[in-house]
């Protein structure tokens, strides 16, 4: 509106009040909505009148939303809540369908047309008031009551004026719809009425003889008293004109509210020097407070903190700090590694002196030279919490200092990664994007300039199936999802001696998705095997690169759902000392095969390379050799003897053309004998 407008506008509300003896201007519209959460034509007015009424603000109109136990299903949580109050306003204009808008009693909006609701809510901001509601407070008096108390000056004799005093909630969200219309968002619910919403109480007041009220309203306990709000109005039974109106939020007299925009987590170098957390500390209740302002934390060794207000005695532990009703202080937190590396979890706790049950608390997370880093990137679930107490017990062998990442709050930078010897990533539930595009590109970036890294996740394998990091880094083929590898055996090795579940226990116990995989070249070496099969193949769960350039550790399942602590613990322990190169505890020796077998190729299919494992108990003579469909040899890899133990042999398929053939193992051993054969695929 320009400013000629604004003037006319203003002149001709001054000639309205002189013409009628009001000389009050109108506080803010009172807009009556009535519908329900199974009402299909209110899921399509509901969000048009909010964006109406938001635009024009609360300075302007407030709505009080009443919900029926019609058309649809008396099932209305809204309506349920006050059952007699809101049949009571519903009768009291008559309302007989939903959605139905009343603007100041008297502008019906039956038609819910958004115009005519615009037109009305201005028509009647313009019009006069012969009163005003001033000084009004609604103050929490219980964990159930608000005590609402104001004054009404009276420009002339009122008559037929009558007092309502009703509590609504700002805004009630749904994660999914309650009812049947598809709504998950009710803003200004009518949720209490004093006395009544329906007769009000008559309000005897003139000039220079204001009336004062004190009401109280009833309301749940478990509601946020921020999202309320208390709407004051006075209205004409007989004509139903709203004669004046206005709002408040419910204040507490003891509140206080904290804004900060300090970053959650950080990383720097020892040499990083101080680093201060700003927290603003506002008194928005009604009385003057003291908080008990507490630093707790877990400091690592030679660091140095405090808090403090603003111009106040830093202290390492606990101030108390005193704020005005309606003013603000500043605290401030300072940290600083003094040259000493380690991982700091620290928190401010606020509580009001008042109220010992108003408080806030907010935590932060400080690591300076780190040796490893953990990523958790579970997209917001807890299962941090495995890997920090497997680290913990590690710590007690392999000296290293630690921290953790929270890739739901902030993104992975590469640069995260800078002076870090080794990164353990896990991935939690996911299946999809377990590391995004970029994160993909930064890991690769990372191994390529020589870091070591620990990847599990269940999702993993199916999710980067066909991506670079997971082909030539991981050098791995993903075969199947397999959920019922339900219990794990390490391969001869680093893992030989170790067999746990990955169900139940104390694990996480969220295992539907692991992946079942084969290396895919000689540059990764196999670590688990799932003791459960796959259509009489044994299935792989894990895989090492160490190609003197890096160290890559892949876990097809995830770690944190190793059944019980003590095989979480030695699991970490040895992936860790693996991964820097240390050897706290030996590798354990390869065991004897107790059976013969021969394995899957991997890769498969190939080209033109492949390797093919086999197995013998004893020392045994042995054919390994290769056929055609119709079964000629076409390639003999082995004959004659060979010592017990697991073995494999490469089959260069150069000489071949594309196609299906097969690989047949015989091995006699005195009386001891044994055949199989497997398939495999050249693919050229």
């Amino acid at each position: 509106m320009n400013r000629s407008l604004k003037t006319l506008f203003a002149v001709a509300s001054l000639l309205a009040m002189v013409m009628t003896g009001f000389a009050a201007q109108r506080q803010c519209v009172i807009v009556d909505g009535f519908t329900q959460w199974n009402c299909g034509p209110c899921a399509s007015w509901n969000p048009t009148e909010r964006t109406l009424l938001e635009g024009m603000t609360r300075d302007t109109v407030i709505s009080i939303k009443t919900h029926g136990w019609w058309p649809g299903a008396n099932n209305d949580a809204f309506h349920l809540y006050n059952v007699s109050e809101s049949t009571a306003r519903i009768n009291y204009y008559g309302c007989n369908w939903v959605p139905w808008v009343m603007c100041d009693g008297i502008v019906d909006v039956r038609n819910v047309n958004v115009n005519t609701l615009r037109t009305g809510i201005r028509n009647r901001y313009a019009a006069p008031s012969p009163c005003t509601i001033d000084d009004l407070l609604a103050v929490t008096a219980s964990p159930t009551t608000i005590q609402v108390t104001g004054t009404i000056n009276a420009e002339q004799q009122l008559s037929n004026a009558n007092l309502y005093v009703v509590l609504i909630r700002d805004l009630v969200t749904y994660a999914s719809p309650p009812g049947s219309n598809g709504e998950t968002e009710f803003p200004d619910v009518f949720c209490d009425a004093a006395p009544n919403f329906n007769v009000g109480t008559p309000v005897n007041a003139s000039p220079g003889n204001p009336y004062d009220f004190n009401v109280t309203l009833t309301r749940n306990a478990q509601w946020d008293v921020e999202g309320l709000s208390v709407v004051v109005f006075l209205q004409n039974n007989g004509t139903k004109e709203v004669l004046q109106g206005t709002w408040a939020h419910v204040s507490q007299e003891y509140a206080f509210s904290t804004n900060q925009d300090n970053p959650a987590q950080a990383i720097i170098q020892t040499s990083g020097g101080e680093q201060a957390y700003l927290v603003e500390l506002s008194n928005i209740g009604t009385m003057n407070d003291t908080y008990d302002v507490t630093l707790t934390g877990e400091w690592p060794t030679g660091w140095v903190y405090s808090v403090e207000e603003t111009g106040g005695t830093a202290h390492p532990s606990a101030i108390q700090v005193s704020v005005n009703s309606l003013e603000s202080k500043f605290l401030i937190v300072r940290v600083n590694p003094n040259g000493n590396p380690g991982h700091a979890s620290f928190g401010l706790n606020v509580v009001s002196q008042g109220n010992d049950l108003v408080s806030a608390e907010h935590d932060w997370r400080l690591m300076a030279g780190l040796d490893v880093l953990v990523i958790d990137a579970d997209g917001g679930d807890t299962y941090e919490t495995y890997y920090a107490e497997a680290l913990a017990a590690a710590d007690d062998h392999v000296n290293v200092v630690w921290g953790w990442w929270d890739a739901h709050l902030d993104d992975v930078d590469v640069s995260l990664f800078d002076g870090v010897d080794a990164v353990i990533w896990f991935t939690g539930d996911l299946w999809q994007e377990t590391l995004s595009p970029i994160d993909q590109l930064n890991v690769q970036d990372y191994l390529d300039n020589g870091g070591n890294l620990l990847l599990t996740g269940q999702g993993i394998g199916f999710d980067m199936r066909n991506d670079q990091l997971f082909t030539d880094y991981i050098h791995a083929s993903y075969l199947r999802n397999f959920p019922i590898g339900s219990s794990i055996t390490g391969t001869p090795g680093l893992f030989g001696d170790q067999a746990f579940a990955i169900v139940s226990g104390t694990g996480a116990n969220n295992q539907s998705r692991q992946s079942s995989i084969l290396p895919r070249d000689d540059e990764a070496t196999l670590i688990f095997q799932y003791d459960q099969q796959y259509q009489g193949e044994t299935q792989y769960a894990g895989v090492t690169v160490n190609n003197g350039t890096y160290r890559l550790m892949y876990m097809a399942f995830g770690f944190e759902a190793i059944a019980t602590e003590a095989a979480r613990n030695t699991v970490m322990q040895r992936a860790v000392e693996w991964l820097l190169g240390v050897s706290a505890s030996p590798e354990a020796p390869e065991a004897m095969p107790t059976e013969f077998s021969l394995v899957q190729n991997y890769p498969n299919p190939f080209n033109p390379e492949t390797t093919i494992p086999f197995a013998l108990p004893m020392r045994a003579n042995v054919k390994l050799s290769v056929f055609d469909l119709l079964g000629r040899e076409v390639a003999t890899l082995i004959n004659g003897n060979m010592e017990a133990g697991s073995h494999t042999i490469s089959f260069n398929g150069n000489d071949l053309s594309s196609g299906v053939y097969f690989y047949r193992l015989d091995a006699q051993a005195g009386e001891a004998s044994f055949n199989s054969t497997r398939k495999l695929v050249l693919m050229k």
